[in-house]
């Protein structure tokens, strides 16, 4: 069990950091926060994660790995100490975990080989009312009227 407990809060603070300069902050910062107040309500977690998340938003503006390690460093031995202490934090943790986990069905991959291409690729699922206004390739006069033609 205490290897599974060092998993988890292994990989929680490495989603926890990862969350903190990602778009989905707002979002998962008062789960975060809830869950490091059930070993001490009296303490306010929420200030304590805003702090790290300002010093890694600055760490990784500054490029500085070793800050961005240590900050991760804390979480993990923080939340190691929360799961030790609480048996209900390891389910609420994973709970939270695989909310913000992309599953496989959202991944994307793209293989382009042996092919040049000079100018724009535009990939989507679903394109609606688009406008593209692409700069004449060399040998083509564009007519604003007709479109396209070779040119003379």
């Amino acid at each position: 069990m205490e290897a599974e407990l060092a998993a988890l809060a292994s990989s929680g603070a490495t989603a926890l950091v990862g969350l903190m300069v990602s778009d989905s902050w707002a979002r998962v910062k008062g789960g975060f926060a809830r869950i490091l107040a059930q070993s001490d309500p009296a303490e306010a977690p929420l200030e304590g994660l805003e702090t790290s998340r300002m010093e890694l938003v600055t760490a990784h503006l500054e490029h500085d790995d070793t800050k961005v390690a240590a900050i991760e460093s804390h979480w993990r031995s923080r939340l190691e100490l929360l799961l030790r202490s609480d048996e209900t934090a390891a389910d609420a943790l994973r709970r939270l975990l695989s909310a913000f986990t992309p599953s496989p069905v959202e991944t994307i991959s793209n293989f382009n080989s042996g092919d040049t291409h000079f100018g724009s690729i535009i990939q989507a699922g679903h394109i609606s009312g688009a406008t593209f206004h692409l700069a004449p390739t060399s040998g083509e006069h564009i007519d604003k009227h007709d479109g396209p033609r070779p040119a003379n």
